[in-house]
């Protein structure tokens, strides 16, 4: 199976900074780009990308930066919408995927807020654009959480301990987890520290956004009801970001395509897609869904 690393450079109101990918599947296999949550990174979509190489698609999954294996930005301001939005286009242009409708887009939270902004322009690469439990606006009760969550500092002896976190956290709300890819996880979403410990893999200051535009400087709704490109929403029926409510008003307000709903009964904010099922509908409705010309 191919699988490769590379990073390119991106710039901040500070300088430059790396950003990382991964890259699976052969160069010339359908792209699809995929943008992980607030605190994930690109390693959140290894076992769907394993997936879907086997059926004919290239996933290239991207670490933001503050994430994973990017770098940390140094001014903690330059965690926004729009710098987000930069450093993905830019990674458009690296890989030479700018045309019009040329490429997928999977978001999960974070990175489908972002998908809305990118799809909702003129000109847009992205053909298809699957969100997972997200919409163009979050309840107020939900980003007070999440807040709360950020505005903690978490340290650990031994990985054992995050891995532990991680399963008495996302374990409530993501679905079925095998023991193996918890332990992945806790690997992939670990950070050394100098004093021996470790933290998660993102840095803290990714909280300032809630300080200064939590959902971002722009009204997302012009932008979705722009999405021409048929749109698919994974979306846990336990979640609290995204609503009935919202959802109603996503299918109300779309003009494109295609506007498909797949629920999870046994999800929260968000469904792993890491178990068999998800991975399937994702890869069912690819095969369904035909490309606009």
């Amino acid at each position: 199976m191919a699988y490769t690393e590379h990073f390119y450079h991106s710039f901040n109101s500070q300088g430059f900074h790396r950003i990382v990918y991964s890259d699976w599947g052969d160069a010339d296999a359908s792209p699809i780009i995929a943008v992980h949550g607030l605190t994930g990174n690109a390693h959140d979509f290894d076992d769907l990308a394993r997936d879907l190489v086997n059926n004919g698609y290239r996933l290239i999954a991207v670490d933001l930066p503050g994430r994973g294996r990017s770098d940390f930005l140094t001014n903690p301001a330059d965690y926004n919408y729009r710098q987000y939005c930069q450093d993905l286009v830019m990674l458009l242009n690296h890989l030479s995927l700018t045309d019009n409708q040329c490429v997928d887009w999977l978001g999960i939270s974070l990175g489908g807020l972002l998908g809305i902004r990118l799809a909702g322009l003129a000109g847009t690469p992205i053909r298809r654009l699957i969100l997972n439990d997200i919409g163009p606006a979050v309840p107020q009760d939900a980003l007070a959480f999440i807040a709360g969550v950020l505005s903690k500092s978490y340290t650990f002896d031994t990985l054992q301990d995050l891995e532990q976190r991680l399963r008495e956290t996302r374990g409530l709300s993501w679905g079925p987890v095998t023991d193996q890819q918890w332990e992945e996880m806790a690997e992939h979403n670990a950070r050394a520290l100098e004093n021996g410990q470790i933290t998660y893999a993102y840095d803290p200051e990714i909280a300032h956004i809630f300080t200064t535009e939590p959902v971002g400087e722009l009204d997302l709704w012009p932008f979705w009801k722009n999405i021409k490109a048929p749109v698919l929403t994974l979306h846990g029926t336990q979640s609290i970001v995204l609503t009935d409510d919202i959802v109603q008003d996503m299918s109300a307000h779309y003009k494109g395509m295609t506007f498909d709903l797949r629920q999870f009964e046994d999800c929260g904010h968000v469904p792993s897609l890491m178990a068999p099922y998800q991975i399937e509908v994702i890869k069912q409705w690819l095969s369904d869904t035909p490309i606009s010309s």
